[in-house]
């Protein structure tokens, strides 16, 4: 039932560790790019720039911006995010795109980049697009502008409307010393690679922690005949050996209806210590936690459930609660 949170504990020694050193490129480098490229993104950083400035404002939910959180390198917060996009507004197998993040009020950004991104339309209709971020904690306007590429031989009204996304973004402060989780992740893949993925390789990867690839879910419905799997890490334990935590983690199942909700099942905790972790886990090393769980939905009745987790620092009694709410359709 625990494969995934079996094998990410093998992992943890390393996955984790290739996790902190990962560094996003330097920004895209006008040097590289074709003429053409140049005058696309170069008309997106307009637009950005006139609503930075507040002569123009942006679109109301052009497109979404879903966030996630994990803890990155030197105090900053590493930001996965995925974009969603009506497949109606976008006709061509490429886009072009521009983000810049700053602090409200700011015209400075702390983080910025360009890219062209190909794009298929999903089953559902949506185009997605995952890139990164980095961040300090705090609260930042992000700024998104993306338009149809169409090449070198396309003029501006081939490539149509520019949409641009202005998201206030609360990015958490995972460096504060405090027991914190990263975001809860519903992977759709989970593969290990046979090497960690580089710079480059992680701008279109963004979800994936060392060797291993995550491809997210994105949606919280799950059939009877599939498996709910969540991927998640824990931050800041205390030690017990001046190297090691030790920290239980707690999964029940509730079963919600319009009159409330009752239980419904739990399985059996994890525990995260001296007995269970590789003997070459060293938390100050910058080893982190990888926690998670594999269960299969079979014997789940349909229904919207939540799932209570529940972490506990058993070195100085913090605990953490959690709650994913998901829904297990009959077919």
């Amino acid at each position: 039932m625990n494969a995934i949170a079996r094998r990410t504990r093998v992992l943890a020694a390393c996955a984790a560790v290739a996790l902190l050193t990962t560094v996003l490129p330097p920004a895209t480098d006008a040097q590289d790019l074709e003429d053409w490229q140049r005058d696309e993104l170069r008309g997106l950083l307009e637009a950005i720039n006139a609503a930075v400035e507040g002569e123009i404002v942006p679109d109301t939910d052009p497109f979404e911006l879903q966030p996630d959180f994990l803890k990155g390198t030197d105090g900053n917060a590493y930001v996965p995010f995925t974009l969603s996009i009506d497949a109606a507004k976008v006709e061509s197998p490429m886009v072009s795109m521009y983000l810049f993040v700053a602090e409200p009020g700011d015209e400075d950004a702390i983080f910025e980049d360009a890219y062209f991104a190909s794009v298929t339309p999903g089953d559902d209709d949506r185009v997605r697009i995952s890139r990164a971020f980095t961040a300090p904690g705090g609260a930042y306007d992000v700024y998104v502008a993306i338009q149809q590429s169409m090449g070198e031989e396309s003029d501006d009204d081939d490539r149509g409307p520019v949409m641009l996304l202005r998201q206030r973004v609360d990015v958490p402060d995972l460096w504060d010393g405090r027991l914190q989780l990263s975001t809860l992740i519903l992977p759709e893949v989970v593969e290990p690679l046979a090497a960690p993925l580089t710079p480059d390789e992680q701008i279109l990867s963004p979800y994936s922690l060392g060797a291993t690839r995550i491809i997210p879910k994105f949606d919280q419905e799950f059939a009877k005949q599939a498996e709910l799997s969540l991927i998640f890490l824990v931050y800041n334990p205390g030690l017990a050996d001046g190297s090691k935590p030790d920290i239980t983690i707690e999964y029940t199942f509730h079963l919600r209806s319009s009159g409330g909700e009752e239980y419904f099942n739990r399985t059996n905790p994890q525990q995260f210590n001296g007995q269970t972790l590789p003997a070459a886990f060293d938390v100050t090393l910058g080893h982190q936690i990888v926690a998670g769980q594999t269960v299969p939905l079979s014997l789940f009745p349909a229904g919207d459930y939540r799932l209570e987790i529940k972490v506990t620092d058993n070195t100085n009694s913090a605990e953490i609660i959690e709650n994913l709410m998901f829904t297990v359709l009959e077919t």
